[in-house]
């Protein structure tokens, strides 16, 4: 099992704080199963902001540490990178990091509102060769208001993750079950736990991946593979994606009751 978005790295941005936290992560992570992990702190215009070798560099240093300790447990580099205007240009100049410097890249959209060039910063990743995936896209309002507004994008061959964490319900119900709509509906290829710490935000992968086997086993295992594929920078196993027809649809002809809480925002 591998796991594709993570924020596990020590004092990198909002998940671990320092090393001490970083190694629990890892040892948690060990235990539930899962070979390696992709390093993905967050990556922004402004703010959050660090070169590629400072990166590699973090994750050598913390592979060392993990290897005295004898935690089996392999780190790649990566990002969550926030969307913005000036994207292309720094990806081009070689400043923004792919997954394991693959053709995959994770993308964060605020979680209010898509931007309004988003469509067109999308179409010219794709035109040169960059393979996008959405993060979490669930917890975004306009995703959890009309889950169809992700068909769109699964059809335009743009990829998306789902968080491990909003599947049990961290984020509240309405995320959750935005979480299933999507993954029922074949508008997400890809699992990850998004982890920040050893506490509420830690290492889900397992729970996640069991939440989604009680839903649909083949489709399931299915994203646990297109995770390691995304490592690889092979292409992914996709399935049709569907169309949400709202109330009375697939998922809500498998639970019993609809859920009604408020949805929750990081």
């Amino acid at each position: 099992m591998y796991d594709i978005h993570s924020h596990i790295l020590p004092a990198m941005d909002d998940g671990a704080r320092d090393l001490a936290e970083s190694i629990r992560i890892a040892e948690e992570t060990v235990k539930k199963g899962i070979k390696g992990i992709v390093a993905t702190p967050h990556f922004m215009e402004e703010g959050y902001r660090f070169a590629l070798p400072e990166l590699e560099e973090k994750i050598r240093q913390f592979q060392e540490v993990l290897k005295k300790r004898e935690i089996d447990l392999e780190i790649y580099p990566g990002a969550e990178v926030f969307i913005y205007p000036g994207l292309i240009r720094d990806l081009e100049e070689g400043l923004v990091p792919t997954i394991n410097k693959s053709s995959y890249l994770l993308l964060e959209f605020p979680m209010y509102g898509f931007p309004p060039y988003t469509g067109d910063l999308l179409y010219n990743l794709q035109v040169l060769g960059y393979k996008v995936i959405i993060a979490h896209p669930e917890r975004y309002r306009e995703v959890v208001e009309a889950p169809d507004f992700l068909y769109r994008f699964a059809r335009g061959s743009i990829y998306a993750q789902v968080n491990s964490s909003s599947l049990l319900g961290v984020f509240g119900e309405r995320v959750k079950r935005t979480a299933e709509i999507l993954f029922l509906h074949n508008m997400v290829q890809l699992i990850g736990s998004d982890l920040h710490s050893t506490g509420r935000r830690g290492q889900t992968l397992r729970e996640g991946v069991e939440r989604l086997k009680e839903l649909d086993r083949e489709r399931a295992e299915l994203l646990l593979r297109n995770n390691r594929r995304v490592i690889e920078d092979k292409e992914l196993e996709c399935l049709e994606p569907l169309p949400y027809r709202g109330k009375g649809g697939l998922l809500d002809k498998l639970r019993k009751r609809f859920l009604s809480d408020s949805v929750k925002f990081k």
